[in-house]
């Protein structure tokens, strides 16, 4: 299972509760910290929000989840498991995962040249006024 090598690669262990929280975020829906709480608590009834918290925030120190900051400042996550684009629509909220094209990769190095850094991770969030679900 690729959840089990991705926490076993970033020295974490596989808790039950982690493998919920990357299932949960691997449904692609950018649920809200309550949102994944309520999805994941109807298959693991003792679960509770503070471990959602605990296991969504270690995931986020190791890379492993991506926090979406929204209009409506809501906090949504996702499961990082490959460089994307999220599109956010300021009217309804809706997130669409967008795949970088060559272009952004070349610029992510253009940046890596210049600076003499080496970037981990690169988050791009494009927000747009309204969407083809709210037109």
């Amino acid at each position: 299972m690729e959840f089990l090598t991705v926490l076993k690669e970033r020295g974490l262990k596989a808790t039950p509760q982690r493998v919920a929280v990357l299932k949960e975020l691997d449904k692609k829906t950018h649920p809200t910290m309550e949102e994944m709480y309520s999805n994941i608590k109807e298959d693991n009834p003792t679960i509770s929000l503070a471990t959602i918290y605990k296991n969504v925030n270690l995931l986020k120190e190791q890379g492993i989840v991506i926090e979406i900051n929204m209009p409506n400042g809501k906090m949504r996550y996702d499961y990082l498991s490959y460089p994307h684009i999220h599109l956010v629509c300021k009217s309804c909220g809706y997130i669409e995962d967008l795949d970088y094209d060559e272009n952004l990769f070349k610029f992510q190095k253009s940046i890596e040249d210049s600076k003499g850094v080496i970037i981990d991770r690169l988050d791009v969030v494009a927000s747009v006024e309204s969407c083809k679900f709210c037109k």
